[in-house]
């Protein structure tokens, strides 16, 4: 007589019974299945790789649940199109050669670009790019340079504290990057990176600077905004559809140009290929 085992386990809230089926009349070294689908069996060794060891019981249980159902699903959604709508499976068998052939093309490009492709650009070929490309870069938005300290509403000395922001001598700046380690958790105080607006307005409120002032360069911008005070100085900005500063593009670039690098590499590899299976007489075209 067969008798059967029973696991249960849990997803959602619910609780899912598989039930596994061991039949007498089966060899004592055939595997059980776990789930069924029409004519198509799930077995345990299908599992393998599914489970992380590293999650907890109930995870697992839940990822096998998931993979069960959404196995079982595949299978009912492609029997009911094979029993119901007319396939050309020549069609998609020529579609199938197409995905794999491109795929096995890909693995040839991924290679040479790996073996072959040159990833040193120079500071020499961003520039050239750069300069030779000048309506290539153009800004969509707003960008600046800004310089700020933000602080307590109590903060001590405010005055002075203004003074040393604005002067550009080396004591005034030990001064009040001191004062900063002291009274300020988030200040920036030399900082030569362009930014977004948004950006900056993650940190500051900048936006309640006028747009007629963005211009207003070295000028210290006192904001007091939920019981804090922002001393903030616009050092530089550039605005929408001008040319975009070389210092935001320089990755851009260097990316451009290694792309142009791939496509080069690929193209001249394929047609040296081409060239030697026709020099070998490997590829023909016949007479139609």
């Amino acid at each position: 007589m067969g008798h059967h085992t029973q696991f249960i386990v849990g997803i959602s809230g619910a609780v899912v019974i598989i039930t596994l089926l061991l039949s007498a009349c089966r060899d004592k070294g055939s595997p059980a299945p776990i789930a069924r689908a029409y004519e198509s069996y799930l077995y345990q060794s299908d599992l393998d790789g599914i489970i992380n060891p590293d999650i907890s019981e109930a995870d697992s249980a839940n990822m096998v649940n998931a993979y069960i159902e959404q196995w079982q699903r595949q299978k009912a959604l492609l029997h009911h199109a094979q029993t119901n709508i007319k396939i050309d499976v020549k069609q998609i068998e020529k579609q199938i050669d197409e995905y794999r052939n491109s795929l096995i093309i890909y693995e040839l490009e991924q290679a040479l670009i790996k073996e072959r492709l040159d990833t040193v650009v120079t500071e020499e070929e961003i520039a050239n790019y750069y300069a030779e490309n000048e309506d290539t870069f153009i800004l969509k938005r707003p960008i600046f340079k800004v310089s700020f300290i933000e602080l307590g509403s109590d903060a001590p000395e405010l005055d002075r504290v203004k003074k040393w922001f604005a002067s550009d001598e080396l004591e005034s700046r030990n001064l009040l990057r001191q004062y900063s380690q002291n009274y300020s958790t988030n200040y920036s105080l030399s900082d030569t990176s362009w930014y977004y607006l948004e950006e900056i307005a993650k940190k500051v409120p900048i936006k309640q600077i006028d747009e007629n002032n963005y211009r207003n360069y070295g000028h210290i911008f006192q904001i007091n905004e939920n019981n804090k005070i922002y001393l903030i100085i616009l050092r530089n900005s550039k605005f929408k559809d001008s040319r975009s500063p070389l210092d935001i593009e320089r990755t851009n670039i260097r990316n451009l140009i290694l792309n142009w690098r791939k496509i080069d590499l690929i193209n001249r590899e394929e047609k040296e290929i081409l060239e030697n299976a026709r020099n070998n007489n490997k590829i023909e075209i016949y007479n139609q």
